[in-house]
């Protein structure tokens, strides 16, 4: 059952972390609180067996980032800056191809 709860805590941690690295908002915090719970569980299985606790420990290290990393990226602002003179240059370069293209003369 340890085993069996270890390897879903690890598995669910960088399932999380590769989420919370995508912009997928705050779907990445269900598999990293499922993580933390199932971390739980390893951590007091492994106390009561007096064995050692330092895999559970990196795990939690894990998704503490992981949990900084989606909420970083649920909070901050997903804006894409548009340049100004990058749109009056458009602006003139459809206003002359406009200009080409009545200036075509179509023969029969």
């Amino acid at each position: 059952m340890r085993v069996l709860v270890t390897t879903l805590s690890i598995i669910l941690t960088f399932v999380g972390l590769a989420l919370s690295i995508f912009p997928f908002g705050l779907i990445a915090l269900i598999p990293l609180i499922a993580a933390f719970i199932l971390g739980l569980i390893a951590f007091k299985f492994l106390q009561k067996e007096g064995k050692k606790t330092g895999i559970i420990k990196i795990i939690f290290a894990v998704i503490i980032i992981s949990l900084g990393l989606a909420i970083y990226n649920a909070l901050k602002p997903n804006e894409i800056t548009i340049d100004e003179e990058a749109k009056e240059q458009q602006k003139l370069d459809d206003e002359e191809t406009l200009e080409e293209l009545e200036s075509i003369e179509i023969e029969d």
